[in-house]
């Protein structure tokens, strides 16, 4: 009896197919067309030229350049390009140059005192041996040391160079 009944139990479920095997009463409807944009083609530029109207950026050629002639108590104008420098532009390794001494300055989005954390390595200016913090208001990048104390101010030529002047007057200068 055991077998019997095993047996019709098996045939049943071999029939039923549970919808695995049944064809498909309609096929999936076609996706409506979207509009796009016109496509055009141009034949590219020779290497070593670019397309006209291209604006090809510059490799830094070393530190940033301050104008000898600029006196000290005016700050440099602020960069005039199209694209303005936000705080990720300022994240990473840079070289800072004032009175003499060059060396390296890293920047990052750490809240610290007054700003965001900053270091620096191998500088032997003592004032560039304090900066701990940095900030930007405006157009304007602040390094500050521990206590929130502004050392330098330092205006944008590009988006890797910024000169400036330190608050005892003299010229500072950070580049990439």
């Amino acid at each position: 009896m055991t077998v019997a009944v095993t047996a019709v139990l098996a045939t049943g479920c071999s029939l039923m197919s549970f919808g695995r095997d049944e064809p498909r009463n309609q096929p999936p409807e076609p996706l409506a067309a979207v509009p796009s944009g016109s496509v055009t083609g141009a034949p590219l530029p020779p290497p070593g030229q670019a397309a006209p109207g291209t604006i090809v950026p510059t490799a830094p050629t070393g530190l940033a350049a301050l104008d000898p002639s600029a006196q000290a108590g005016t700050a440099p104008p602020p960069m005039t390009g199209d694209a303005p420098v936000g705080r990720t532009d300022l994240l990473g390794g840079w070289t800072i140059s004032s009175a003499g001494d060059s060396c390296q300055l890293f920047m990052t989005l750490t809240t610290w005192a007054g700003g965001y954390r900053a270091s620096t390595r191998g500088c032997t200016n003592a004032s560039l041996q304090t900066i701990s913090a940095w900030n930007m208001e405006g157009g304007q990048v602040q390094l500050l040391n521990d206590a929130g104390t502004t050392l330098a101010r330092l205006y944008p030529q590009s988006k890797t160079q910024f000169s400036g002047q330190t608050e005892g007057g003299g010229p500072v200068s950070v580049s990439r």
